[in-house]
């Protein structure tokens, strides 16, 4: 398989992808990884759908000290033919007005046997950190045995506060891919580009060995970051014929305002103290009225009668004798 276009070994390692360059040496002479067949696949599903049985049905949640996230890789993920992988890792980034840092990544790993869709064989982890995600490797160098089908996709979200200076979003993708025959396009992908260190470097030298029209289909969406988040997924995989690669990423950033508190200060109220006036008693002097009097009324043509002077009662001595 051809090297990368686009890209050096040592531009893989910035990408925090360690060991990215002896990962193609050993693909290019065909010694990494053992093909596994259909039916022991088979068993492994079994079981998982035993344990899962949904999108996600076998989930964990832990807190690491997050910078780089990889999954859907070897030795995890098979070199051989016959597959479905289908990868999502979702990336929240958060830096607030304080400059505190935090991040949580929900990734979900699916993988069985061709044209067997989620939720078989799908796990689902979530992992939070105080360290912002800087780099995201997956679906790399995976099923590259023919007869394949790979769909990966990463988004992430950037929350940072307003004002934050935003840089360019770089692409390196479907450069050396859809190769072999087919009906063209074999390859369709927006943008284009071949961009040394590129914020996302995905679908290069996959979906090659023949096969259908449109069979390596690759996007970007987001002209801008606002952190450093490098994006590495779909490339050497997919490849041997007849395999079929769907890989996308999205980067969003999200500005927020610093929330401002308001302090009232508290209302006092005064008040004047009562002034009570006390009123001296009114003394009323009452003349008390002089015995009943007398009228006496004479009667028509007469004169007055004279009231008669009371004789003296005369008692008589007792009889001694």
């Amino acid at each position: 398989m051809a090297p990368r276009a686009g890209s050096t070994d040592a531009s893989r390692g910035m990408h925090g992808l360690t060991g990215f360059g002896s990962w193609r040496s050993r693909v290019g002479h065909g010694r990494w990884g053992v093909p596994i067949s259909v039916a022991a696949l088979a068993g492994a599903l079994l079981v998982s759908v035993m344990l899962g049985g949904a999108w996600g049905g076998i989930a964990t949640t832990h807190s690491v000290a997050a910078s780089a996230f990889s999954q859907c890789d070897p030795p995890a993920f098979p070199t051989g033919a016959g597959y479905q992988v289908t990868c999502h890792v979702s990336v929240d980034n958060t830096v607030t007005a304080s400059g505190a840092t935090s991040s949580t990544v929900t990734a979900t790993a699916c993988l069985a046997a061709a044209g067997v869709l989620p939720p078989a064989g799908c796990t689902t982890t979530t992992t939070t950190s105080s360290h912002l995600v800087t780099s995201v490797n997956q679906c790399n160098g995976i099923v590259y045995g023919g007869g394949s089908n790979v769909t990966c996709d990463v988004t992430v979200t950037n929350s940072i506060p307003t004002g934050t200076a935003t840089s360019g979003v770089t692409v390196n993708q479907c450069n050396g891919s859809g190769t072999g025959g087919g009906t063209a396009p074999t390859v369709v992908c927006a943008p284009t580009g071949s961009t040394t260190n590129a914020t996302v470097t995905q679908c290069n030298s996959s979906g090659n060995g023949g096969g259908g029209s449109q069979r390596v289909k690759c996007t970007v969406s987001g002209a801008a970051t606002a952190l450093p988040v490098a994006i590495d997924q779909c490339n050497g995989s997919a490849n041997g014929g007849g395999s079929t690669v769907t890989c996308a990423t999205a980067i969003t950033n999200n500005f927020t305002t610093a929330t401002t508190t308001t302090t009232t200060a508290p209302t006092t109220t005064t008040t004047a103290p009562t002034t009570t006036t006390t009123t001296s008693p009114t003394t009323t002097t009452t003349t008390p009225t002089t015995g009943p009097t007398t009228t006496t009324t004479a009667p028509p043509g007469g004169t007055v009668p004279t009231a008669p002077t009371p004789s003296p009662v005369v008692h008589p001595l007792p009889i001694t004798g």
